[in-house]
Order: C-alpha cells, then sequence, then structure tokens
C-alpha cells in the first residue's frame, strides 16, 4: 500500500493527479487532512465520544463507571465520505493514557477481500494488537499468551490432519516458546494461509468456528490481561479495536454474512469495538441495536433541502482543495467553488471532479479553467449515469419533487442500491437526501427529471 507521505502539494498540473488520489488515508496530522467534523449537519462528535463513555473535550474514558461494559459500536456511512480520516482523528484522540490503546485493523490492507470471514477478521485483530504491543514495548505477563497460542496450535494440527488427508500439503509452523512473537508467528502463518487456497481456507475457518466457545473465552481472557498491563504501564485504560473497510469487500453477501450472519460470535467478544458499517446494512439497525450502537456518518451539508448553500461548508472545502492544489494551477476562485458544488459534500467525489478537469486541462497554460471543468463533468456525468434504469430515474425524480417541496422521503429498499452506487447522496442523520450533482448534469437525467 503507498504511503501518505508520498502526498505533495501540486504547484504544476503534471503534480495534480497524484495529490488527489484517495486511495490512501490520511493522518491527522499530514498536511493534506482537513476536519470536517463541525461542518456534517446533524452529526457531532460530541456524540460519538459519549458513546463511547468518553468525556467529548478530554477523551477520558470512565473506566470505573463502565468497567462491564464493552461498546461496540458501528458506524454507517457511504463510500467517500471520509469515515477512515475521520477514524485516524478519533483515535488520534482516544489513544492516551486515561483512555483508549486504540489499535486500527484496515481490512483492505490485511486481508482478502475477495474471500472473508469473521473468523479472518479475528485473527487479524490478534495479529494488529501483538504488532502494536511491540512497537510500544509493552511486556506483559507470558501465561495468558501461552494459554492463547496453545489453543491455536491445537487448530493448526487439526487443520493438518484434515489438509494431510487430501492434498498431502500442511501449514508449516515454526517450533517456538510460546511467547508473544510466537503467537504472532502464528496468527500470521493463519491469516496467510485464509488467504490462499479457498479449500484450505474453509478448514481453517470449520475448525475456529467449531471451538469458538473456548477461542472467545481465551480471548477475552488476553484481552483482560493487556488491558490490566496498560493500566499498569499507564499506557491507556483498555484496548479499542477499530475494524475499517468493510464497505470495500467484493460483494454485498460477504458484508452481510459478517454482520448480520456473526452476530452472536461479535457478542461474545468482550473488547471495545468501532466498526465501520456499510451503508446498505442500515436498514438492519433495529437488529444491530440488540447488541451495539449505530451511529450514522453523513456527508457534508453543502445544500440546504430548498437550495441555499451553506457557506461555512463551501469554505472548509475551499481549504481541502487548496491544500492539495496551489490556487495558482486554476484559472479563478469561481472555477473551485463549482466544482466543490458538483462534488456534492463528499471528499471522494470532489477529488473525483478535479481529476476529470484535470484530464482537460492544458499543460502549456498550467491552469484548470472553467471550461476544463465542464468538459470533466460532461464526461464523468456520462459515465456515472449510463446505467440508469427508467425504474432509477423515476426514483431520483420522487427525490427532486420532494426536496422542492422540502418533504420529507420515506424509506423505500430501492434507495439503497442508489445510495451505494452514489447516485444519491445522503446528510445529516440519514433524513435528507439529494440526487449526486454529477448525474443532475447528465443526459439522461436531464431528459428525464428534467
Amino acid at each position: 500500500m503507498n504511503n501518505a507521505s508520498d502526498f505533495k502539494k501540486a504547484h504544476r498540473l503534471v503534480e495534480v493527479d497524484n495529490a488527489l488520489r484517495f486511495d490512501v488515508p490520511l493522518e491527522p496530522d499530514h498536511e493534506f487532512y482537513t476536519d470536517f467534523s463541525d461542518v456534517r449537519g446533524d452529526f457531532e462528535d460530541r456524540l460519538l465520544y459519549k458513546q463511547l463513555n468518553v468525556h467529548p473535550r478530554s477523551y477520558v474514558f470512565n473506566r470505573e463507571a463502565n468497567q462491564g461494559n464493552k461498546v461496540i459500536l458501528f458506524l454507517a456511512g457511504m463510500r467517500g465520505s471520509g469515515k477512515t480520516s475521520e477514524l485516524a482523528r478519533i483515535a488520534k484522540n482516544l489513544h492516551h493514557p486515561q483512555g483508549f490503546f486504540c489499535v486500527t485493523c484496515n481490512l483492505d490492507v490485511g486481508l482478502d477481500m475477495n474471500d472473508l470471514e469473521y473468523m479472518d477478521v479475528l485473527i487479524y485483530q490478534i495479529e494488529r494488537l501483538i504488532e502494536d504491543l511491540e512497537r510500544h514495548k509493552i511486556k506483559f505477563d507470558e501465561n495468558i499468551v501461552e494459554v492463547l497460542y496453545g489453543w491455536f496450535a491445537q487448530r493448526v494440527e487439526e487443520v493438518n490432519r484434515a489438509i494431510k488427508a487430501e492434498t498431502g500439503f500442511e501449514i508449516a509452523i515454526e517450533a517456538k516458546t510460546p511467547n508473544i512473537l510466537g503467537l504472532l508467528g502464528i496468527t500470521s502463518k493463519l491469516k496467510a494461509n485464509l488467504s490462499g487456497s479457498k479449500e484450505n481456507a474453509e478448514k481453517i475457518r470449520l475448525s475456529l468456528k467449531n471451538n469458538f466457545t473456548d477461542f472467545a473465552f481465551k480471548f477475552n481472557e488476553f484481552i483482560e490481561t493487556v488491558n490490566l498491563t496498560l493500566r499498569q504501564h499507564n499506557k491507556a485504560q483498555e484496548v479499542m479495536f477499530i475494524i475499517d473497510g468493510l464497505e470495500k469487500t467484493a460483494t454485498s453477501d460477504i458484508r452481510r454474512k459478517i454482520v448480520l450472519e456473526e452476530t452472536n460470535r461479535i457478542r461474545a467478544i468482550r473488547v471495545h469495538t468501532i466498526f465501520t458499517l456499510p451503508i446498505e446494512l442500515m436498514s438492519r439497525q433495529r437488529l444491530l441495536e440488540a447488541f451495539s450502537t449505530v451511529t450514522s456518518f453523513p456527508f457534508v451539508k453543502i445544500r440546504e433541502k430548498n437550495g441555499d448553500l451553506v457557506e461555512k461548508a463551501i469554505q472548509r472545502f475551499e481549504t481541502f482543495v487548496y491544500k492539495r492544489i496551489d490556487p495558482s494551477l486554476f484559472d479563478s476562485p469561481d472555477t473551485v467553488r463549482q466544482a466543490i458544488l458538483y462534488g456534492g459534500g463528499s471528499p471522494r467525489e470532489l477529488l473525483r471532479v478535479l481529476e476529470y478537469a484535470n484530464m482537460f486541462a492544458d499543460e502549456d497554460s498550467n491552469r484548470i479553467s472553467r471550461a476544463n471543468l465542464e468538459k470533466g463533468i460532461k464526461k464523468l456525468a456520462a459515465q456515472t449515469s449510463q446505467y440508469l434504469s427508467k425504474d432509477d430515474l423515476e426514483k431520483l425524480k420522487e427525490l427532486d419533487a420532494a426536496n422542492k417541496a422540502q418533504i420529507p422521503v420515506a424509506y423505500d429498499e430501492s434507495w439503497q442500491d442508489l445510495l451505494e452506487k452514489l447516485i444519491i447522496l445522503e446528510y445529516n442523520d440519514g433524513t435528507y437526501k439529494r440526487v449526486n450533482p454529477v448525474i443532475e448534469e447528465s443526459a439522461l437525467y436531464k431528459h428525464y427529471v428534467g
């Protein structure tokens, strides 16, 4: 994976494409990072911290009042809304002696997104936790490591017997003393084999799931030992995992299986965890709230339902653009402002708009002009709208009419597909939707909706 340190502000057109990339998460201290937390409509960071039982200003975790309360929080938001960057900022705020030891697990970095189950995620969590403990040079009682190591070693023996009976190829585990590095080695090897042949991956998962009750008990004991050690060394009060990237899995079936079919296993793991929730599963909020907290992470609202512009939000996006691209590379501030309006309040959509505008920019002039922007939008709109069905267009017509009349739109499952494809964008707490401004510029939309 590319590193955010490769990002540099563009001072020439040839540097613009690299400055517009959105495939690498930004840390809060990166020069490109822009804080949108106070311009997301009804969404407030303060409420999220309170849901985690953390003081919203000091970020202190009230452990005494919540010793038995392990929070599971699902943060639902559309792709491109900036969840990953905001979670990095939240993790930085929470990671301190009176808060949490935050361990971020970016699933698209560590696992096979084409073939993924919840057990894979758990193994990756252990690997990431051990890596971070080692990086911070935190030492603790090896006896608890020996217990968990022994459990995994037994599972590997079971899997090897099943694999050897069929193919003769076994999972090679180097003989090690059951210490923290040995546990890291065995989890890393298991994770690597989960991304190998599908047959072997299924055998590993079956062995782990058949012994899950025992695993959950030992995992929870391990976490509590780590928590105690963190407090003794004044590093943190407890461990918190941030599981990001579920929406990047290959299919909605994989996402649904992990979140909805594994609820009992998720509940059995006693550790504070924030999951990003794919937007299409937001409709199952009531089911998830039986054991967790669900909150919506919307796009930035740059336009009210009545069409009025939200100037504070637009100015924040201007900062966002000028951190990446020098103002001298635009023919005027109005071009940037129009690009922001086309972006619809999505950081990623705005980067796409600018990317397409840059395609048409003249290298000799070393400027992105309004004409370049309009050509880029025309191309992007045609590509984005070409697979819209008549039913889709009828829904967009309904949404447009509702917003003009300033009336709420009732829930309909057909909205979910349009949200997932970013044909419509969602604001506030999910009660306010608008057609993607790029779609509005397409000939298809103009013909059917007007």
